[in-house]
């Protein structure tokens, strides 16, 4: 099975597990959870965000965000 697959079959799994099994996969995962940024990480999005507000890097509006990621469909 690809990643692509596995992750869609945890996604579903996790949206109609119960109670009990949620705090299992948290128990298991939560030490590769790290929602934090370091100074490094914080320094490049300011960074970016100056590029943005000069007008010195490419930007997107929602529309072509979205349009970018939606699947091609004939």
């Amino acid at each position: 099975m690809d990643s692509s697959a596995l992750r869609d079959k945890l996604h579903h799994y996790i949206d109609v597990a119960d109670e009990q099994k949620l705090q299992a996969i948290y128990v298991l995962l939560e030490n590769e959870i790290d929602w934090s940024y370091t100074s490094k990480d914080i320094a490049l999005l300011h960074h970016r965000r100056q590029q943005h507000l000069q007008g010195l890097s490419k930007s997107f509006t929602i529309e072509e965000s979205l349009e970018a990621i939606r699947p091609i469909t004939d």
